[in-house]
């Protein structure tokens, strides 16, 4: 899919996105926004929204008025810890705990959100009620963001969290774009992160969290000593094997030596589609390599140029489009170069890149940002 913006262009959005984020003592209410959605996207209740702003009715906030965020956001008595994993991102730990990448700044007074640390004890607020998926409002799936929209706004029209929606797109910050499709649920199969452990939740079962983490239940059995894989208590922390079955838990960044990577899942896109996946910006010629072990099969279309389909030992498809060359075909191991860097398809004529798509059991595409982001 052909790119919409230079990799300078993407520096710009990453700062907005960082300086959106650091905004996080006051909040100016905008077009479309309920005290609801501000509540849900800064981790924290109406009721304390109110008696933070002394409002007599909390149906009634004008555009434009200045919000005080309780400087005690979802950290009372039900807050927890959680301590850094390797791949965790900010956003990735604000999605599984059900809040918000702002309210984890503010709670923890972080000065980089793009910046954590393995093995760093982090605040969690506490009421967020789990990571659990509620249906949004009259059966809908998606949305496509109209101008003056928030993600707060979008998520108190649909009656969901604003975690939630950011979890289903990979979003790290608060930053959306008009014309953006986004999925107010997840697909059934999640995009795999690079772990080491997790700690089993209600409502878990083995099977759902080899999905999640991209395994498969007998590695899940075998990493952890488990005979019945109907028994799983909650609260006991599993080890993930990383990168599932593929390549002795290798994951790489599918550029050599890493890439400008660019979150422009759900951009609109001729035809009335939407980019099903991310770009990464690099040299022309630059390689392309297997994120995981494998088997490689090369194509050529109009629209993707030169393209992979990386059927990975993981379960997950992985798709290489706009390449100038192809490299390894059939079996190939984690690393291996497999195609180059180009601009072939519709991306001629723009700068080169790679788009690069996650298929979960080979099936819908999961916007792919909270995985790479980890390895590139």
């Amino acid at each position: 899919m052909r790119a919409q913006r230079s990799s300078s262009a993407t520096l710009a959005v990453v700062g907005l996105a960082f300086l959106a984020l650091m905004s996080t003592s006051a909040h100016t209410v905008r077009a479309g926004e309920t005290l609801r959605g501000i509540a849900a996207a800064n981790g924290t209740t109406v009721a304390a929204l109110a008696s933070a702003n002394h409002l007599t009715d909390a149906d009634l906030i004008l555009v434009g008025q200045q919000l005080t965020i309780p400087s005690s956001t979802g950290g009372g008595s039900g807050s927890s810890t959680y301590k850094v994993r390797s791949g965790d991102t900010l956003g990735l730990i604000a999605a599984r705990h059900g809040t918000s990448v702002s309210a984890l700044v503010q709670l923890n007074q972080l000065s980089n959100p793009n910046l954590v640390r393995i093995g760093q004890v982090l605040t969690v607020p506490g009421g967020s009620g789990g990571s659990s998926v509620k249906a949004p409002a009259r059966g809908a799936t998606s949305h496509v963001v109209r101008a003056g929209e928030t993600l707060g706004g979008i998520a108190s029209r649909y009656g969901i969290k604003t975690s939630q929606i950011a979890a289903a797109n990979g979003i790290t910050g608060d930053r959306i774009y008009i014309g953006q499709q986004l999925r107010l649920v997840p697909e059934a199969g999640t995009v795999p992160t690079v772990a080491s452990s997790y700690a089993v939740r209600e409502g878990d079962t083995l099977s759902r969290i080899a999905r999640r983490f991209g395994t498969t239940v007998r590695a899940l059995q075998d990493a952890n000593g488990i005979r019945d894989i109907d028994l799983v208590r909650i609260g006991r922390t599993l080890k993930i094997p990383a990168g599932g079955t593929g390549g002795g838990g290798t994951v790489r960044c599918p550029v050599q030596g890493g890439a400008n990577l660019m979150n422009d899942w759900g951009f609109p896109r001729s035809g009335g589609r939407f980019h099903e996946g991310n770009d990464l910006f690099a040299r022309r010629g630059t390689p392309a390599v297997a994120t995981v072990s494998g088997n490689v099969v090369q194509t050529t279309g109009k629209i993707g140029g030169h393209q992979v389909k990386l059927f990975g030992d993981d379960g997950v498809g992985y798709y290489y489009t706009h390449l100038d060359g192809f490299g390894a075909n059939g079996r190939v191991s984690a690393g291996t170069v497999i195609g180059y860097v180009g601009s072939t398809g519709n991306a001629a004529g723009g700068p080169p890149h790679l788009h690069f798509e996650i298929h979960p059991g080979a099936g819908a595409a999961v916007n792919p940002y909270p995985r790479i982001s980890a390895v590139c």
